[in-house]
C-alpha cells in the first residue's frame, strides 16, 4: 500500500551557489503557502591533513517545496517568480509534459533518506568482499542506493531518481573495516 501525501512536492532549478538567495525569493513570492525543504548532508572533507565534518546542501542548484498548491497554479506562480529572479532558473517539469508535480514513488524515496530531518547525517559501515554493509545512519538497509564509496575521503556517491531524472549526491560514509 503506497503513502498518501496531502501536500505536493516541487523542485526549482537555481543556480549553484545562489541557494540562498533563491529560498528568499521563493518565500517572498509563495509566502505562507509553501514550505521549504533544506536537503542538507553530512560529509567530510580533509583540510591541512586534518578531518573537518561540514553540512552542505544534498542537491546543490535544486530547491525542494511542499505546498498544497495545484499543478497549474503552481507553474503559473513559479514561472513568474523565476521571471523576477536572477538566482532562479525554472520549476523543473517531467520531460514533454506540464506536469510539475513530483511523483509519490520519487517523493517517497526522498522521505525515505530524510525521514522528516532536514540533514543526513554521516552513516558507518564496513567492506564485505566488494560491497559496503551499513550499520549504523540513515542508509543502514539502503545500501541499494549507494553508487561508489571513496573510503579515504570518507564519503559515498548515491543516486536518486526525481523529476525524470538521474541525479547523484554525495553522503558521508565511515568505513570502520575490511572483512574479507
Amino acid at each position: 500500500m503506497s503513502k498518501k501525501y496531502s501536500d505536493y512536492m516541487y523542485v526549482f532549478w537555481v543556480k549553484t551557489g545562489k541557494e540562498e538567495q533563491a529560498y528568499k525569493q521563493i518565500k517572498t513570492a509563495f509566502g505562507e503557502d509553501i514550505v521549504i525543504l533544506k536537503l542538507l548532508v553530512e560529509k567530510f572533507f580533509r583540510k591541512q591533513g586534518k578531518v573537518i565534518k561540514l553540512t552542505k546542501p544534498a542537491f546543490p542548484g535544486y530547491i525542494f517545496i511542499t505546498t498544497e498548491i495545484e499543478n497549474n497554479e503552481f507553474i503559473f506562480r513559479a514561472r513568474e517568480c523565476a521571471r523576477q529572479s536572477m538566482s532562479i532558473l525554472k520549476p523543473l517539469r517531467y520531460n514533454g509534459t506540464y506536469r510539475a508535480a513530483m511523483h509519490e514513488n520519487e517523493r517517497a524515496a526522498i522521505d525515505c533518506l530524510w525521514q522528516g530531518q532536514s540533514c543526513i547525517e554521516t552513516s558507518t559501515g564496513f567492506f564485505e568482499g566488494d560491497h559496503v554493509v551499513v550499520t549504523d545512519g540513515p542508509f543502514k538497509g539502503r545500501e541499494s542506493f549507494i553508487k561508489s564509496i571513496s573510503p579515504r575521503k570518507r564519503q559515498a556517491t548515491v543516486e536518486i531518481e526525481f523529476m525524470g531524472r538521474t541525479i547523484r549526491a554525495t553522503i558521508g560514509l565511515e568505513v570502520i573495516e575490511k572483512l574479507p
